[in-house]
């Protein structure tokens, strides 16, 4: 790529998130361009649209005489986050202003969840701004319902790799989501294959930890036979709220200092770190997206046909019954300790059938040993088990936006590549 040229699709916290880190990592070129280091080469971008909340476009009219647009995100970003945006809005399309609203901004609520209701009008503007070359790369990170079917998210990432714009996307619902049978996932990589674009995803899992590319870059013909680990980092602040003091003393007698499980929740909602439907985190069902979406992207190594469980087949538990009563006394009785475990195990089949996936999400009682028994507050971890290797781990500890932002960016200076 000569240039890049971005298209945010949401500026809910994760965009945003990259928007800082895309002005902190740039570096100015001798004409005095804002540029992304790749390899060797210095590479112009810029910001060209933001679709924020009920499908507005947003674009201050920077270098309109001139036949392009740039967003100034500092500017976007100051007026964004103090709620003041007033600038007016459009977007450039070969030289003309196709769409404008002097109107100020609407107030934009400080969460992730920019809900972007006409899909219709965002998957008309995503074409144009494709099949015009206006932008070359979205950048999707918007809400979508895990238990639903994926939509608007699907719909849009696909209408990007049609019109040939290279997609980086934080979301987690296409890679788990699964229609008649068919893998969404795999439709949406066959359909860049097709378009000589990519499709990337690295913040979908364990935030912007680098779980997909890890496998891909540095485990070449490895069989994945098993997956263990905590996936949901809200359930592990949950129980390590009500642990309390937990590793203070052994006797089952002390003051338990934990929190209840209602004082832990309304404690993780306040971090902003629980789903708009607590379920989705209380009850695994989160867990168990992230764990559907590690085996369909993971199980490709396989020279043989593998069976994947569909949601409703990955058994889930609910931590909606611990107390701080019972850590305590599970701690006191062998040192052990609560976590939600997302796990699946590679069952062989007999010569001719298909192998196929046993996964579940349990509250599992852990020893010491156990390498998830340190987890706390926001940590996430996962391990894989492979044909070739000892059991390899990746831990995520408190994890922020800047880690979900650095999936993103990494994403994009490897479309840029």
């Amino acid at each position: 790529m000569e240039e890049l040229r971005l298209a945010f699709l949401g500026f809910g916290s994760a965009n945003r998130a990259l928007a800082r880190m895309l002005l902190d990592k740039s570096e100015l070129s001798s004409d005095r361009q804002r540029c992304l280091r790749v390899g060797a080469r210095l590479i112009p971008f810029r910001v060209v649209c933001i679709v924020r909340r009920h499908g507005r476009v947003c674009v201050p009219l920077t270098g309109a005489h001139k036949g392009e647009c740039e967003i100034d995100l500092e500017r976007a970003l100051q007026q964004i986050e103090h709620r003041t945006a007033s600038w007016p809005f459009g977007i450039m399309l070969d030289g003309s202003l196709v769409m404008h609203s002097a109107r100020p901004a609407e107030r934009v609520e400080d969460t992730i969840a920019d809900t972007l209701t006409d899909a219709e009008y965002t998957t008309s503007l995503i074409h144009r701004l494709g099949s015009t070359g206006a932008a070359n790369i979205l950048v999707e990170a918007i809400p979508s319902d895990p238990k639903g079917d994926g939509e608007p998210a699907i719909s849009y990432i696909a209408q990007a790799l049609r019109s040939k714009m290279q997609v980086v996307s934080a979301n987690k619902s296409p890679l788990a989501h699964c229609k008649d049978g068919k893998e969404t996932y795999w439709y949406l990589q066959q359909l860049a294959r097709d378009n000589g674009v990519t499709y990337q995803h690295e913040s979908a899992v364990m935030d912007g930890v680098p779980i997909f590319s890890l496998w891909r870059d540095t485990m070449p013909h490895a069989t994945l036979m098993s997956i263990r680990g905590c996936l949901n980092s809200t359930t592990t602040m949950i129980i390590t709220r009500m642990e309390g003091n937990l590793d203070e003393g052994t006797d089952i007698d002390q003051p338990i200092e934990g929190e209840s499980f209602e004082e832990a929740l309304n404690a993780a909602k306040q971090m902003g770190i629980v789903e708009a439907d607590e379920s989705l985190d209380v009850d695994g069902y989160d867990a168990a997206v992230k764990l559907r979406a590690l085996l369909v992207v993971l199980s490709t190594s396989s020279s043989e046909p593998i069976s994947i469980p569909t949601m409703e087949e990955i058994q889930r538990e609910s931590l909606r019954d611990v107390t701080p009563w019972a850590t305590r006394a599970l701690y006191v009785n062998g040192r052990k300790k609560y976590r939600l475990v997302a796990s699946a195990e590679l069952i062989d089949a007999p010569s001719g059938k298909t192998k196929k996936w046993k996964a579940s999400v349990e509250l599992q009682t852990l020893p010491p040993s156990d390498p998830l028994y340190n987890l706390s507050g926001t940590d996430s971890s996962v391990t894989f088990g492979t044909d070739v290797l000892g059991p390899v781990t990746v831990v995520s500890s408190n994890p922020t936006l800047v880690d979900t932002a650095y999936g993103l960016f990494s994403d994009i200076v490897r479309a840029a590549s």
